[in-house]
């Protein structure tokens, strides 16, 4: 099973994702149906969530089998965090190969949040690995990108009021320093009403020594902090991989 819980389009066996889970995705590489659409191998619409590898990063392989889009994000109700994830073979002949994040309004406000991910070997027209649309936002942290390609931007492609801020900085909550990559390959539609913004550096970066401390209540599965479930707990201190402690009557996960 490659998620304990998600929201893939219309299938409904999936569709069990709350706002706000943590989702703990397996080691190894997935790429076989369900499919959300004929074009899409997700499809998360109006949901935020965090989706974390649950090993080392980039051991989790979402593979499009450069045959599909691996991931559409629509106006996510907050903010959606994707860490330690590894994209490869996407293919899409559109927009964005690998996610194609798009808001409905330009007052929405979730994010995504893309965290020690790697996207490689991705092929589209518009983007080969992101194309932000509609006011569409995403952070990127720590995230490599090799060997991708676009018409118009191998890496990432925005336009109507989008926007992307990458950072030369570990995520937040994480310390260390990440290690710079390649320069990336961006496009802005041109024209003002058409246009979006692409914030900070113009390199991707790896994870380089960016490492992470887990607060009590939160454990690490691998490549970043969730919560604890109901009447589990952990102590501080990053490297547990479980919860195994149970709370004592009265206390939640976090206290």
């Amino acid at each position: 099973v490659l998620f304990n819980l998600i929201s893939n389009g219309g299938n409904p066996g999936n569709n069990i994702v709350d706002n706000g889970d943590a989702v703990v995705v397996g080691v190894g590489s997935f790429s076989g149906a369900p499919y959300a659409t004929d074009n899409e191998v997700y499809y998360i619409n109006q949901i935020y969530f965090s989706l974390v590898c649950s090993g080392a990063p980039h051991t989790c392989i979402l593979d499009g089998s450069n045959s599909r889009m691996i991931m559409r994000i629509t106006s996510p109700a907050g903010d959606l965090r994707l860490s330690g994830i590894h994209f490869k073979d996407g293919y899409y002949p559109n927009f964005g190969s690998d996610l194609a994040i798009t808001h409905s309004s330009q007052y929405s406000s979730g994010r995504v949040s893309i965290e020690v991910c790697k996207f490689s070997s991705n092929q589209a027209v518009y983007g080969g690995v992101l194309g932000l649309n509609a006011w569409g936002k995403a952070n990127l942290y720590s995230t490599s990108f090799v060997g991708n390609s676009g018409t118009y931007g191998d890496d990432i492609y925005v336009q109507t009021g989008a926007s992307v801020t990458i950072y030369s900085s570990c995520p937040p909550g994480w310390s260390g320093t990440p290690a710079a990559g390649s320069y990336l390959d961006t496009y802005n539609r041109p024209g003002a009403s058409l246009s979006g913004t692409i914030y900070g550096t113009t390199r991707s970066y790896d994870i380089g020594t960016c490492s992470i401390s887990c607060p009590a209540g939160q454990y690490n599965p691998g490549s970043g902090c969730v919560l604890c479930a109901a009447g589990k707990y952990s102590a501080e201190g990053g490297a547990i991989a479980t919860c195994p402690g149970s709370c004592p009557a009265g206390k939640s996960t976090t206290g």
